[in-house]
């Protein structure tokens, strides 16, 4: 692990096109959710909206820009907060070593000095426990709506 990289692999057990499929679907609702104009989901899609930061709980205006989309493989969004502190979000489909399908979410911080870092450094160590915990909720609850959509053939 990257030391300015958060990761999280999940092995989900829906098949790979209804798991990404219902990714994307998820993420076009928060998308419109902010931008009612927004019908699909392209590389270079933006939203912005006020979110609390992870670590002080500041409500800071945050731009969110999807950066890369390779159906069933790759969907990257970046969100940039205030001062250049920028989180790249990835989600990448990939197999384990022994055959497994994975979904690999990362969450890389770029700041915009070293105090910054070293804040970041010392608190994400405390912080991973939380992101793994809520990491394997959200990629369960995705998991589950797609095993749904293979139960109602949607």
């Amino acid at each position: 692990m990257k030391l300015d990289t958060l990761t999280y692999a999940y092995r989900y057990k829906a098949p790979k096109d209804k798991m990404y499929q219902t990714l994307i679907e998820t993420q076009l609702q928060y998308f419109k959710a902010h931008d009612k104009k927004i019908k699909q989901l392209h590389e270079g899609e933006k939203i912005t909206t006020n979110l609390q930061t992870k670590l002080q709980k500041l409500d800071s205006v945050t731009t969110m820009e999807i950066s890369k989309i390779i159906p069933e493989k790759i969907f990257q969004l970046i969100t940039q907060q205030p001062d250049n502190h920028n989180i790249t979000q990835t989600f990448e489909f990939k197999t384990d070593k022994s055959g497994k399908e994975e979904l690999i979410y990362s969450e890389k911080t770029q700041l915009n000095n070293a105090r910054s870092y070293s804040f970041f450094f010392l608190t994400a160590i405390l912080y991973k426990y939380f992101y793994n915990r809520g990491m394997k909720k959200k990629l369960q609850y995705l998991d589950n709506l797609a095993l749904d959509k293979v139960e109602t053939n949607d």
